[in-house]
C-alpha cells in the first residue's frame, strides 16, 4: 500500500534576501470558521540527544530535555511550538532561530523516576566572629537517584550567593567538580547514572560581613 500523501509533500521552500517563502503546489481548501486552521507544510526529522536537567534550589523535579543540532538547514520560523512526546502532548514552547546558538533545547516535561534532594549539612555549617566581622560557612548536599531501568545523563545546576555589597565577601570553598561561573554564581555539573544508582555532590562556601549587619538568603 502506498503511504498517504500530505500537504508537506507538495511544498517547496524558497529563500530570499529578506524572508523565507513556502510554495504549496497542491490546491488546499480552508473551510470558513472562527477557529484557526492548521496546515502541515513541512515535516523534518532531527536527531536529538536526551538528558535530564535538575535545579533543586528552584524545583525538586527532574526535567527531560531533547537537544537537537543541525537545525540551521531547515529554515525554521519564529513562533510557538506544540511539544509531543511519545504521542502525548506535554506543553508549548517558543522557538526563535535568531536567538538560538548551536543547539535547540526543548523540555519534554517532569520525570518523577529521577529522585532529587538538596539538603543543608548542619555538621559542616558554622558561624564565628573574626574581629569586627562575622564569618558563616555553608555546605549543601545534592543527591540524584536514577530509579529507571536504563542509564541516564543528568545536568545538575545550583548557585552560590553573589555579593552586591563591598562589605560582604563570598568565598567559594568547594564546587564538587562542577563548572563555576564567577559572574553569576552558577554551578553546573554533568552526571552519568546507571539504573538504581545514586550520586551525591557537596558544595561549600563562606560569607564574611560586618557583625552589625544582617544578611539574608544564604
Amino acid at each position: 500500500m502506498e503511504p498517504a500523501e500530505t500537504t508537506a509533500q507538495f511544498v517547496s521552500t524558497i529563500q530570499t534576501t529578506l524572508n523565507t517563502e513556502f510554495d504549496i503546489s497542491l490546491p488546499y481548501t480552508v473551510v470558513s470558521s472562527s477557529k484557526p486552521t492548521l496546515v502541515d507544510i513541512r515535516n523534518y526529522e532531527v536527531k536529538a540527544d536526551y538528558l535530564y536537567s535538575v535545579a533543586p534550589k528552584l524545583d525538586g523535579d527532574a526535567f527531560l530535555l531533547a537537544r537537537a543540532t543541525g537545525w540551521e538547514e531547515y529554515s525554521l520560523l519564529p513562533g510557538e511550538a506544540n511539544i509531543f512526546f511519545e504521542g502525548t502532548f506535554v506543553g508549548k514552547t517558543f522557538i526563535d532561530p535568531n536567538t538560538i546558538k548551536d543547539t535547540i533545547s526543548v523540555s519534554l516535561g517532569r520525570d518523577k523516576r529521577i529522585v532529587v534532594k538538596r539538603e543543608k549539612l548542619k555538621e559542616l555549617t558554622s558561624r564565628k566572629l573574626i574581629g569586627a566581622n562575622q564569618r558563616e560557612s555553608y555546605a549543601w548536599e545534592i543527591s540524584v537517584r536514577n530509579t529507571k531501568a536504563e542509564a541516564i545523563k543528568v545536568i545538575v545546576e545550583d548557585q552560590v550567593p553573589i555579593s552586591q555589597n563591598s562589605q560582604i565577601e563570598v568565598s567559594v570553598l568547594d564546587v564538587a567538580g562542577a563548572k563555576y561561573n564567577m559572574d553569576t554564581g552558577k554551578l553546573s555539573r554533568e552526571l552519568n547514572l546507571q539504573p538504581n544508582e545514586t550520586k551525591k555532590m557537596v558544595f561549600k562556601y563562606a560569607v564574611k560581613y560586618p557583625k552589625d549587619k544582617t544578611v539574608n538568603g544564604l
